[in-house]
């Protein structure tokens, strides 16, 4: 056996598999759905029960807008192509630089798009760690313990380039303790979790002020819901990027498209990573999707973004108000209801099924040990009679575990 520093499936395989065997046998995993009307009602293909989706990331519905749909239709009219099956630095479609030049406009510097996020953290984080981004020698790497898997299955491989360290949970004490021993630091986070909560932005610039800490920080949750331009958590608390900070960020989330973005704060960074690692492999970002975008952007230019926004917000509020969670007066749009056992949480999950919601339960190792519960994701096109409508079967279904 390895010597699992950096990840262990020997004790996290058996772990996950036996609670996945409890939400498999309640019939809550592999539902198979047609859209009625969005999000907001879905039909089971097997039964014909209908429900709402309280578990997508679509955290706007601007995956069923018209012209983000539209978008695609016409990107892939105009182009009369899927994709050049090639990696984009040799040879691209102009549509992709109209793209970034858009994006760039509506976030405020360089942006470069790719298939996924993931493939993004996997080409930047070793050359991260191995000091190659920023030009200079290898960089202390330190993992937030709730990063998400995108970034955190990289450890092992930023580790054979650089000391890879896990942080308890925004713990800014030990993370300024890693700065004062070693020269060059990186922090690598989430800026909204995807279990709840968000990361300490104040105290990290403070950090990079004092010590130059580098920040890495995934934004894909927040992407599109927040700031004036949709920028997300992070770069709307931002005056300006610089070359010490990055934000990672999925389009297939709030933005309604599919890929994934890098913010970065330096050009020299685009024109080095562009053809790095899986960035130069020939999986690119397809045409369809390079027009979702473009209609996508047409949106968040649009007074329908702050319409959107304003309703999400309005629909935390009244969750908060009636909802006791962890993330309660956050502000944010992902809830976790504790019920403590994975048992009670698939209960859970099942009973509201049954009554027209889907939440998604979730156990070890999405959350820690005793700490299972439903996660559900609250968006700006659930109208509100729906969302008090789910406040009150909830409320009846905890008092019944």
């Amino acid at each position: 056996m390895g010597p699992h520093l950096h990840r262990n499936n020997q004790k996290m395989i058996p772990a996950s598999e036996s609670a996945w065997a409890v939400a498999r046998e309640s019939n809550m995993l592999n539902i198979r759905v047609e859209a009625v009307d969005g999000q907001n009602r879905m039909r089971e293909v097997d039964t014909g029960h209908e429900f709402a989706n309280l578990c997508s990331c679509s955290y706007l519905g601007l995956n069923s807008h018209p012209d983000v749909i539209q978008g695609g239709i016409d990107a892939l009219k105009r182009e009369g192509i899927t994709g050049l099956s090639m990696a984009e630095f040799r040879i691209r479609l102009g549509v992709m630089e109209e793209l970034e030049k858009q994006l760039a406009d509506l976030f405020g510097g360089p942006v470069l798009p790719a298939v996924t996020s993931s493939a993004l953290t996997a080409a930047i984080l070793p050359v991260l760690g191995s000091g190659h981004l920023t030009g200079s020698g290898p960089l202390a790497m330190v993992f937030d313990k709730f990063a998400h898997f995108s970034m955190a299955f990289v450890k092992p491989i930023v580790a054979d380039e650089t000391l890879v360290l896990n942080a308890p949970h925004n713990d800014m004490n030990y993370l300024e303790d890693v700065c004062r021993k070693y020269p060059r630091v990186a922090y690598v986070c989430d800026g909204v979790y995807s279990t709840g909560g968000a990361t300490d932005l104040p105290a990290l610039l403070t950090l990079q002020e004092k010590y130059g800490l580098f920040l890495y920080l995934d934004d894909s949750h927040s992407l599109s819901t927040q700031g004036k331009n949709g920028e997300g958590y992070i770069r709307s608390r931002l005056r300006e990027m610089n070359d010490r900070t990055l934000i990672i960020a999925s389009t297939a989330k709030a933005f309604g498209s599919t890929g994934g973005i890098a913010m970065l704060g330096s050009r020299k960074h685009y024109d080095f990573l562009y053809r790095t690692g899986p960035m130069g492999w020939s999986q690119s970002l397809r045409t369809a999707a390079i027009g979702t975008s473009l209609g996508s952007i047409k949106v968040h230019r649009s007074p329908e973004l702050a319409k959107r926004q304003e309703q999400l917000r309005r629909n935390i509020e009244l969750f908060d108000e009636h909802i006791q969670t962890a993330q309660r007066g956050d502000g944010l749009h992902i809830k976790v209801v504790e019920v403590g056992e994975q048992d009670k949480a698939v209960k859970l999950s099942r009973e509201l099924y049954k009554r027209g919601f889907y939440c998604s339960a979730v156990f070890f190792p999405i959350v820690p040990v005793g700490k299972a519960g439903i996660r559900l994701m609250l968006r700006g096109d659930l109208p509100t009679e729906r969302v008090q409508a789910f406040i009150s079967h909830l409320k009846e279904v905890l008092a019944t575990l």
